[in-house]
């Protein structure tokens, strides 16, 4: 029989990749592909490289406000702005667990949870398959797949032994969560994934500081390309105020945290009483360099 010619050769092993990266289920590609995630420690010093030039290059600029630093004012405003929200959800949240645990009044909502700071090393080429990987380190055995991970800011966060886990996170917000845990590093599903999804309910910040939820739940979808939508809401909460989303506290989720804001609203065609709400990060997951990841008794 005639050998194939490369030509042939290169459309079969197409086909046979193809095969294998959409026809196979998951739980059998995973194992096969945690083979080479430590080939992704090799991207770290690329990465710290080049951050490091570009802050090298910072300071060759006159005092003048560049565009980057006008950038990281407004990054600085905005997280300002969370530590509020979460301060005040935290708050709440507190108060109506102290009200439930009569008697326990010195039990706070995060007194049985930990944090984990995880650098980021990598990041997933695809723009729909949002994903981020993290090294695991001597911390291996406290991560674990369905486990929270928060944005920890674009910079190594300061570790203060005093600090309390919500004063920790009340900056950051939800990026996404632990799906698949290997001997060196994490892959975390970001919440823009297209195969992203939790329970979120929309707020609003009232005159007096405090966070209103709307009472009904609703469902986050991922919807790749940096945004993720809740479908067939059943009130068009911009107009109401709500813009902030929050994924309430639960035993995952030690404090609610907000995981973006509702950009925009457009009515369905198939149904007038419903609309769809466009919902976006508070910054771009490609600017991180570590994230914080939830650790709970199991």
């Amino acid at each position: 029989m005639k050998p194939p010619t490369k030509t042939t050769t290169f459309w079969i092993l197409i086909a046979v990749s193809a095969a294998t990266a959409f026809l196979l289920p998951a739980r059998w590609t995973t194992p096969g592909r945690g083979l080479f995630q430590p080939l992704a420690l090799l991207q770290w010093p690329g990465r710290w490289l080049a951050r490091t030039a570009s802050g090298a290059a910072e300071h060759l600029v006159p005092e003048a406000l560049t565009g980057e630093r006008a950038a990281a004012l407004e990054a600085e405003n905005a997280a300002l702005q969370r530590q509020v929200i979460h301060q005040r959800l935290r708050l709440q949240e507190a108060e109506r667990r102290l009200a439930e645990l009569s008697g326990f009044t010195g039990q706070l909502p995060d007194s049985h949870v930990g944090i984990l700071i995880a650098p980021v090393v990598a990041f997933d080429a695809s723009p729909r398959a949002a994903s981020l990987l993290i090294a695991r380190g001597r911390q291996s055995q406290w991560v674990r797949e369905g486990q929270w991970a928060i944005a920890a800011g674009s910079e190594l966060p300061e570790w203060d032994a005093d600090a309390r886990l919500a004063d920790l996170l009340d900056r950051g917000w939800l990026v996404g969560r632990v799906v698949e845990v290997h001997p060196r590093i994490a892959r975390i599903q970001l919440a823009t994934d297209a195969r992203f999804r939790c329970a979120v309910r929309a707020g609003r910040l009232l005159a007096d500081g405090t966070v209103q939820l709307a009472s009904e739940g609703a469902l986050l979808v991922g919807q790749g390309s940096g945004r993720m939508l809740i479908p067939q809401a059943v009130r068009d909460y911009p107009k109401e105020g709500y813009r902030l989303v929050v994924v309430p506290a639960d035993r995952d989720l030690p404090i609610p945290l907000t995981i973006g804001h509702i950009e925009s609203s457009a009515p369905r065609d198939d149904s007038p009483h419903h609309v769809d709400l466009t919902v976006v990060p508070w910054d771009r997951a490609g600017r991180l360099t570590h994230v914080y990841i939830v650790t709970a008794p199991p």
